[in-house]
């Protein structure tokens, strides 16, 4: 999938694509959280590539969702107990979350990130993406890559939804 951002003024490409988990292990450390999500659905990447030099300079991880999760409860409006064997058949084959978006500190505020969640949503196979975070509302990050911010109440962290059936997105 092609990359939407003008990078002309970098001087190089820049392209948005499948990767692998070496590409996360290569930016994990510049995210505060240290701890690896633990379950994998896949990879993306943004890659700078400028003469010779090609490098890996962002990493978004796409997971499967846990079973529970209040905020989502609310934002898709599921009943029913939350550990039932059809609601975790229905997330698995319906829902992914986003549990990792690094951006190397090189190449932050060009709109790196916003990009890799937008391609991550559209490749992800699935009618819904959610991703939570605690500085929400102070980088949007997920907003800009089409995501719809649901609040979840003060000192929580802000749950974002896209839906492929949403025409906005």
């Amino acid at each position: 999938m092609g990359c939407a951002l003008d990078v002309r003024w970098l001087e190089a490409s820049l392209a948005i694509e499948r990767g692998r988990f070496a590409d996360y292990r290569e930016l994990e450390r510049f995210h505060y959280v240290a701890k690896r999500p633990a379950v994998w659905a896949g990879v993306w990447r943004a890659v700078y590539r400028r003469d010779d030099n090609v490098r890996v300079i962002a990493v978004g991880v796409l997971s499967h969702p846990v079973p529970s999760c209040a905020a989502r409860q609310g934002a898709l409006r599921l009943g029913g107990a939350r550990y039932e064997a059809s609601r975790i058949r229905w997330l698995n084959a319906n829902l992914r979350t986003i549990s990792r978006v690094i951006v190397h500190p090189q190449f932050r505020g060009i709109g790196v990130a916003g990009e890799l969640v937008r391609v991550i949503c559209a490749e992800s196979g699935v009618r819904y993406v959610e991703a939570m975070a605690q500085m929400g509302s102070v980088v949007p990050l997920f907003e800009r890559g089409g995501m719809t911010r649901r609040t979840c109440g003060a000192g929580k962290p802000s749950y974002y939804l896209w839906d492929r059936a949403n025409p906005s997105h």
